[in-house]
């Protein structure tokens, strides 16, 4: 099984300015120019209360093309949108590089898509489900 699960908050820069958010629409429109070039994922920019955000999973039988789509695409906005930050947890039970029992946790921050330890759910097992008997 592989679940992913992402919310990335959209700013332009992490720096204190008194016109912050000034290239904010050229910002969203790269975004989303990006997004419709993506194959097989559409994740969509939203807005609240006056904060531009994306939130988007994806569970399926395996790691394919659409999780290699998905990762490209938020060191995309990470280095266009270098303010943004926000969190991605994967679990591929099938990983190949030893993280199999364990979530793979990318922050995005000042930006960069940085890799992280997961501290809170795993090992997957025992601390989310038992083992197999």
């Amino acid at each position: 099984m592989f679940e992913l699960h992402c919310w990335i908050t959209i700013r332009e820069t992490y720096e204190v300015k008194e016109n912050e958010e000034e290239n904010i629409d050229v910002i969203l429109y790269e975004i989303e120019r990006k997004i419709q070039e993506l194959k097989w994922n559409k994740p969509q920019i939203k807005v609240c209360n006056g904060e531009w955000y994306i939130e988007t999973s994806i569970f399926s039988n395996r790691k394919t093309e659409k999780a290699i789509e998905l990762l490209e695409f938020f060191d995309f906005v990470a280095r266009t949108a270098y303010g943004s930050y926000g969190v991605i947890y994967i679990l591929d039970d099938e990983d190949l590089n030893g993280k199999n029992n364990e979530f793979q946790v990318y922050s995005i921050s000042r930006g960069i898509l940085h890799e992280q330890k997961d501290t809170f759910l795993s090992p997957f097992i025992p601390i989310v489900e038992d083992a197999d008997v």
